[in-house]
């Protein structure tokens, strides 16, 4: 089974960044990789709305069949 892992708007972010480039990519090859379920919510969509091109692509990097998507239950929003 693989592991798990919910990515946070910030580590896509992290990509782009000098402190957190290196560790975001090394993940990002990992992910490439296939060797994460990779755990996305509808928190992150928002978040992205108007973050630059190039952070939003980002997302791309998750292949299709290691991808879920988490959506917001009513019981979550209170």
């Amino acid at each position: 089974m693989k592991q798990r892992i919910y990515i946070d708007t910030s580590v896509i972010g992290g990509y782009f960044d000098v402190e957190f480039e290196s560790a975001s990519k090394q993940l990002f090859e990992r992910i490439e990789n296939k060797e994460f379920d990779v755990y996305f919510s509808e928190i992150n969509e928002t978040e992205l709305l108007n973050a630059p091109q190039r952070v939003k692509e980002i997302k791309n990097l998750i292949p299709a069949d290691c991808f879920h998507f988490i959506e917001i239950t009513e019981e979550a929003k209170l």
